[in-house]
């Protein structure tokens, strides 16, 4: 069995893994180390095909292609390794060969080289480029354009994807009492400035935990605390600096109060049982006055009115 033979069983054995990714693809996402070895194998078949063929064969352009292949499989961090590293194997291989012919001439060389450096620095930009502008167009999918604040679509992507331990979650809900009224009295613009320094003052009393807008004038507080008594005096502290903050906008003085539902994580609970068992606490604090936070005792059929 001579070198090109094993080479073309190489090729085969890629082929087929190539195949297997494929129609993965329609039930399960391709996972990062499965990207690696597609690139590891390639590469490798692309060094040893430069290694026992002539320069004649011109095995070694299939180099200038890999680059881009890098970067759009593994992202910048890992097309920048790979490609560094394939023209390490690929200079040493052919500086190594006994015969460069016909690429005698040290121009040719240069421009080789210079083409593979050339794709290799476009794929690197073209990456890093769309890499920031898919950071920035997920921020922006993520966030309240009005307050900045997260909206429902980042919540539940921090409940699904980033959130680990759930032991101790507690998820407050907060909502601004007779808010309706301030944009009568007011106006929607006056409104809207006060939602944004409510918002504000949520990030910066709520500065462990995160802060979502999921409503008109209804916020949901999500962080994990040590205890029910902790989780309730955050809640307690959050109320009262919405009741002693006066928002000054466009020479209007404005004060409110909000009502704030408690609900811990339980087993099993999905985000949406969660909102509803918040919620729930949330209108019995209406019920109970407004301006105060509800929460339902753990140790005892009795409940807990802050």
């Amino acid at each position: 069995m001579n070198n090109l033979s094993v080479l073309g069983y190489f090729e085969v054995v890629f082929s087929l893994y190539c195949f297997c990714i494929y129609f993965r693809l329609g039930k399960h996402p391709v996972q990062v180390w499965q990207s690696v070895v597609m690139c590891a194998f390639i590469s490798f078949i692309v060094v040893f095909g430069a290694y026992i063929a002539a320069p004649s064969n011109g095995v070694f352009v299939w180099a200038f292609v890999l680059p881009t292949l890098y970067y759009l499989l593994l992202g910048k961090n890992y097309g920048f390794i790979f490609s560094i590293v394939l023209l390490s194997l690929q200079s040493i291989v052919l500086i190594n060969k006994s015969s460069l012919a016909p690429f005698t001439s040290l121009n040719l060389c240069l421009n080789i080289l210079f083409a593979y450096i050339v794709i290799w620095a476009i794929s690197h930009t073209f990456e890093s480029s769309r890499s920031q502008f898919s950071k920035r167009l997920k921020k922006l999918a993520m966030l309240d354009p009005l307050t900045g604040a997260g909206n429902r679509l980042a919540m539940n992507h921090y409940f699904s994807v980033e959130l680990r331990e759930r032991a101790q979650l507690y998820l407050f809900l907060v909502d601004l009492d007779y808010f309706k009224q301030i944009n009568d009295k007011y106006g929607h613009d006056v409104g809207d400035k006060v939602l944004i320094e409510v918002a504000t003052l949520l990030k910066v009393t709520f500065a462990k935990g995160y802060v979502f807008r999921v409503g008109g004038e209804e916020f949901a507080l999500i962080s994990s605390f040590n205890s029910e008594h902790a989780a309730l005096a955050v809640a307690e502290k959050v109320r009262a600096a919405l009741e002693n903050k006066y928002i000054n906008v466009d020479n209007y003085k404005i004060n409110l109060t909000a009502s704030i539902g408690v609900a811990n994580y339980k087993p099993q609970q999905s985000l949406n049982e969660l909102l509803k068992a918040a919620d729930k606490q949330l209108y019995k604090a209406k019920d109970l006055g407004r301006n105060s936070v509800y929460y339902p005792a753990v140790k005892s059929d009795k409940t807990a009115l802050i």
